[in-house]
């Protein structure tokens, strides 16, 4: 098979404890990347910077004559890397209000199919786009100009472009931060040696040293993060592996995904049975804390100790879901995993505390660290439509009956644990997609 790659993030810690002058220092760089982006944030994260976001060189190049990096004396390796950082915010917040816009165009019925098509064609044609935003004259050539004679031909088009901008500007969220925890640095802004690295600062022709936990080096973009409270920092460096092809791994399985367990198989096996425990723990962590907050607001001292028992319950809940995964795979030896397209989450009717563990349940999480996972091992991972999937018998297709946790079909007795049955589901379905995709490969 061939070799590809995939990027996985690494971590080096700094050995000793950072002396505060020291520390100070890096956070006044965090701090001036900070202000760098929200400067650009300001001034290109409406829609008036829509055309100079791509790819970004015009940016660049007014933030360079913008004279904010003399100003503030931030060497170069970390102005620009801040520039770039806050234009992919800017990108991502973009492709965010684009997502909802079209969301709301299916779902608004006073829009014919004919205008839905027009709308969807402005939006994907960046000039066209462009020009509806900033009222100006859409331009094309070619077959592209014929494409878009046809679309607007049949649709009142000076409606619809200004439904598409009250769109934007009410979906639209100029970005901004107020964390300066940490900044990015290129190779050009570090060094490594001694058993440490040396970065860059403000003073011209001076680097400051930290002794790091171990001697790797690499020369690729890093992100520094500050611990000023603990004194330390942590180095996240992304680095890019072959995709592993561990022998045994082969057949396919259906996955079902849940808040109580994280996964069952189609063989009833499960992994993740302690989530909801570690994922409680958060919750009233985070509910009886802020509650607390709420009632004595004016005389809090901070969220400094709430932000830190937050994080540690989540790392802890990180740690768990990590190990579980790695568990899963490493036990069952799939070559193919089938998921359901999971729903948009709902209350779950009980009570306040249920709520909250359902609105908090970091299944976003769960996903991404499978995705990466099996990625890793080369392991296929395929979602499948989700829908029905949990009521319906994996015996028969017949609907079925759900009661404490159990799954029963009247039709043909079948009798299982309900996310053991929901999982053969998936793999039914994924294998009836499987088959499809080879049968239009053929035709």
């Amino acid at each position: 098979m061939p070799q590809k790659t995939i990027y996985k993030t690494i971590c080096q810690y700094s050995k000793l404890p950072i002396a505060a002058r020291d520390m100070g220092r890096l956070q006044e760089i965090a701090k001036d990347c900070r202000k760098v982006k929200n400067y650009v944030y300001e001034r290109y994260g409406g829609v008036g910077g829509f055309a100079k976001i791509y790819p970004g060189y015009t940016v660049q190049n007014e933030m360079t004559k913008s004279g904010l990096r003399e100003k503030l004396g931030l060497p170069a390796v970390y102005f620009y890397l801040s520039i770039f950082d806050a234009l992919g915010d800017i990108k991502s917040q973009w492709t965010r209000t684009k997502k909802q816009i079209e969301k709301n165009i299916r779902a608004n019925e006073n829009l014919t199919p004919e205008d839905r098509h027009y709308l969807r064609f402005i939006m994907k044609q960046s000039n066209c786009f462009e020009a509806v935003l900033t009222g100006g004259e859409i331009s094309l050539t070619g077959e592209w100009e014929i494409r878009y004679r046809a679309v607007c031909g049949e649709v009142d088009a000076h409606r619809l472009e200004q439904y598409l901008r009250r769109q934007v500007r009410r979906h639209l969220v100029r970005p901004h931060t107020d964390t300066a925890d940490g900044f990015s640095v290129s190779p050009k802004g570090y060094r490594y040696a001694d058993h440490g690295i040396y970065l860059s600062m403000k003073e011209s022709r001076k680097r400051l040293f930290i002794l790091l936990t171990d001697n790797n080096r690499y020369t690729r973009q890093i992100y520094i993060r500050l611990y000023p409270e603990e004194g330390r920092v942590t180095i996240n460096v992304p680095v890019e592996v072959k995709q592993k092809h561990p022998p045994g791994y082969e057949g396919e399985m259906g996955l079902a995904m849940g808040l109580k367990c994280m996964f069952v198989t189609d063989q009833g096996r499960t992994y993740g049975e302690k989530y909801l425990e570690y994922q409680s723990a958060l919750t009233d962590y985070v509910r009886e804390r802020l509650t607390r907050h709420g009632r004595n607001a004016k005389s809090n001292p901070g969220m400094k100790k709430y932000s830190a028992g937050k994080a540690r319950l989540e790392r802890a809940l990180h740690d768990y879901v990590n190990v579980e995964i790695n568990r899963l795979l490493e036990t069952e030896k799939p070559g193919t995993i089938y998921i359901p397209k999971l729903p948009a989450l709902s209350k779950a009717g009980i009570n306040r505390r249920a709520n909250a563990t359902v609105s908090m349940w970091q299944k976003g999480f769960v996903k991404s660290r499978l995705i990466q996972k099996c990625w890793e091992r080369s392991v296929e991972l395929v979602e499948v439509f989700g829908k029905g999937i949990s009521s319906r018998c994996s015996g028969c297709g017949e609907e079925g009956q759900r009661e404490n946790e159990e799954f029963f079909c009247a039709s043909c007795r079948l009798k299982l644990p309900e996310r053991q049955n929901t999982a053969r589901n998936v793999l039914q379905r994924g294998r009836a997609l499987r088959e499809e995709k080879d049968a239009q490969r053929n035709s």
